[in-house]
């Protein structure tokens, strides 16, 4: 059919819009429509044919035609249409329907019924351009459909509005809300696909639902007020489940084994804050013909925890032990993290061995000088770091040489391109008591003796592990770093050498890295200077640790390797994910405390801040916290300026700064 001037209606992302054919090729419409949009239609797309025109009368005529189609339109019964049809299978053009409800056939009245059909879908289905009558058991269960989701949508409406209510109400909740505050505390402990939360998050905001859900839990009575609130925020449970509890208690303490190398004679020791119970890690070292033999022993959590069994479900749905500076959540029951699994002092403990052999000079011997092997130890000290660095300064005999192989593991780490944030750290810890919260903070120093050493042995002990699992073909979780930019990186930062611009070369070289990845593949690990690296040595904090102990204590052992490479992926998945939420969790709440801190004890005070950038970024010296000075003036990086706090709100982790 020859179109070229005509006024057409025609199918536009399945809806009937009307056109002005300029030109037509073939069976290519080149259109205009009366918003003088250009379009090119294919000729199966047109639906309507009304009327010749010129161009320029086109949008009047138009106008005039979409006037009398509505009009039309409006007499049009879908259903008593449908029903005069009867049970019938074949297909139906606009025209023909026209005829048989209008008894006329013209553009306009074809034109009503479609529209009329394409808007009222329940008696007829689309197939192009033509329509089909439904069957009336498939009008039935249209309608039953329709009535659900009517049904669905008052719901939600009514559920909305009464979310609306919590969130603007102060006072007491009344028990007709009861449902209501169910759904709420059930999205809040299990994440479910209720309703309430994504009216929550458009009510609140995406970011702020689940602090709102907190407070309507809080008001409502469901939720302890002296449960931390950012583990409740996140779902995450302070105690376990009955089950699991009662698994941890069935455990007994591990007697030695034949099995195991015994160095229960050697004095151990574990260095540790003084508040940590979940002790995973110890040291030996003793002498052999003029060499140091070093013992770095894991505690061996795949002794008590097998796969699939209660402690282990519950650890996997856990992922890691988080620490808040009001609480720990541990990642398994105390019994087992803080007792049977700890290294403890005093008591015999099975683990998970290192033994590596270095010179007089302290220089690692080659790959026959080093074994991993599963053994029994004796911890004969807990000491602190406070006290660990006291012995080293006065030479202790365990201590002192640990440390200068720390010193020379580190410098040969660095010429192989390591980088180590020397930044002093903050640890924040809240005691509650009659009086209220009682706010903690403490500087740690990351470059004492004793953490310098206690970081090496782990990196030599991952860093071991890793070869020997690549080297057995061994399934296992390692972590990989890509390799900085030589150019960006560029030369290695020294804090000591210039501590006033210690935040200004920090955040230059953080730039510079890659993030790190979890694989299954090997790779190298370029912030740790390593060809390859695992993390076996937190196995009762951090799940992909204990699986990764459990491969290798399995294949010490002779025994079918546990968990296979597809397994291994569901755990590095769910790995990475609770990395960076646990990670924000925790950075969140010591956000909180701290500002908290700074609103009850610094608000009318004078802090030094370090400006950062010449935008105004800034970090407060001694809280390392960054903030936005709105008036940096001619300040330069690097130096330093005196601020107060204009407003903070912990709550929100809010704080502005002004020049003092």
């Amino acid at each position: 059919m020859f179109l070229e001037g005509q006024i057409i209606e025609f199918l536009d992302a399945d809806e009937l819009r009307p056109g002005y054919v300029r030109k037509q090729e073939r069976d290519r419409l080149q259109v205009i429509d009366p918003r003088g949009r250009h379009v090119s239609v294919n000729g199966d797309r047109v639906a309507i044919v009304h009327c010749p025109s010129r161009e320029s009368e086109f949008p009047t005529l138009a106008k005039g035609i979409l006037e009398k189609v509505r009009s039309r339109q409006s007499e049009v019964d879908v259903e008593l249409l449908w029903q005069s049809l009867g049970p019938h299978g074949r297909e139906f053009l606009p025209i023909e329907l026209s005829e048989l409800f209008f008894s006329e056939s013209t553009p306009e009245t074809a034109s009503a019924v479609f529209h009329a059909l394409s808007e009222d879908t329940l008696f007829f289905k689309r197939n192009g351009l033509r329509f089909v009558p439904r069957t009336a058991e498939q009008v039935a269960s249209e309608q039953t459909r329709r009535l659900r989701q009517r049904e669905r949508e008052e719901s939600k409406e009514r559920l909305a509005s009464a979310v609306h209510r919590l969130l603007r109400g102060k006072g007491e909740i009344s028990p007709d809300m009861e449902p209501v505050i169910d759904r709420i505390q059930g999205w809040m402990r299990h994440r479910t696909g209720d309703d309430v939360g994504p009216i929550l998050e458009q009510l609140a905001g995406v970011n702020h639902a689940r602090d709102a859900a907190y407070e309507i839990l809080l008001r409502a009575g469901r939720i302890d007020p002296a449960a931390d609130r950012f583990l409740t925020i996140a779902g995450v449970g302070e105690s376990f489940p009955r089950a699991q509890i009662e698994a941890a208690a069935s455990l007994l303490p591990a007697a030695h084994a034949s099995s195991r190398l015994d160095l229960r004679d050697l004095p151990a020791v574990t260095i540790d804050d003084e508040d940590t119970l979940e002790v995973d890690d110890a040291l030996t070292v003793r002498q052999e013909n003029g060499e140091y033999v070093v013992g770095i022993h894991i505690a061996d959590a795949s002794a008590f925890v097998s796969k699939g069994d209660l402690l282990d479900t519950e650890a996997r749905h856990r992922t890691s032990t988080i620490y808040l500076p009001t609480v720990v959540a541990r990642m398994l029951p105390e019994r087992l993290s803080t007792d049977l699994a700890s290294l403890r002092e005093g008591v015999d403990r099975p683990a998970f061995t290192a033994e590596v052999r270095f010179d007089s000079g302290f220089n690692r011997i080659g790959p026959i000088g080093q074994r991993l092997v599963l053994s029994t130890i004796h911890v004969g000290r807990r000491l602190t770091y406070d006290a660990a660095d006291n012995l080293i300064e006065h030479g202790d005999p365990t201590l002192t040489p640990l440390h200068q192989i720390a010193l020379r593991l580190q410098q040969e780490r660095a010429a192989h391109g390591a980088i180590t944030f020397r930044r002093p750290e903050l640890k924040i810890r809240v005691r509650r008591g009659e009086s209220g919260a009682r706010i903690k903070i403490m500087k740690v120093d990351p470059n004492s003796a004793s953490r310098v050493l206690v970081s090496e042995m782990m990196v030599l002990l991952n860093g071991l592990a890793a070869d020997f699992a690549a080297a057995n073909s061994l399934p296992v979780i390692f972590r990989t770093q890509e390799a900085r930019d030589s150019v960006a990186a560029g030369p290695a930062v020294s804090v000591e050498a210039a501590p006033l611009h210690e935040a200004v070369a920090f955040d230059k070289v953080r730039r510079t890295f890659k993030r790190s990845r979890l694989s299954l593949t090997p790779g190298l690990h370029s912030g740790l200077g390593l060809s390859a690296y695992t993390q076996a040595s937190s196995p009762i904090r951090r799940y992909a640790d204990l699986v990764t102990q459990r491969q290798f204590t399995a294949l010490l052992q002779q025994n079918p390797i546990p968990h296979v490479r597809e397994e291994l992926l569901q755990v590095l998945a769910a790995a990475e994910s609770a990395e960076l939420e646990i990670r924000a969790l925790e950075e969140r709440s010591t956000s909180y405390w701290l500002l908290e801190y700074l609103a009850r004890e610094k608000m009318t005070g004078v802090l030094n801040a370090i400006i950062l950038d010449r935008k105004g970024t800034m970090e407060l010296e001694d809280y390392y916290l960054r903030g936005k000075l709105p008036d940096p003036g001619t300040a330069e990086p690097g130096s330093t300026v005196q601020v107060t706090i204009e407003h903070v709100d912990p709550a929100r982790g809010e704080v502005r700064f002004k020049r003092a």
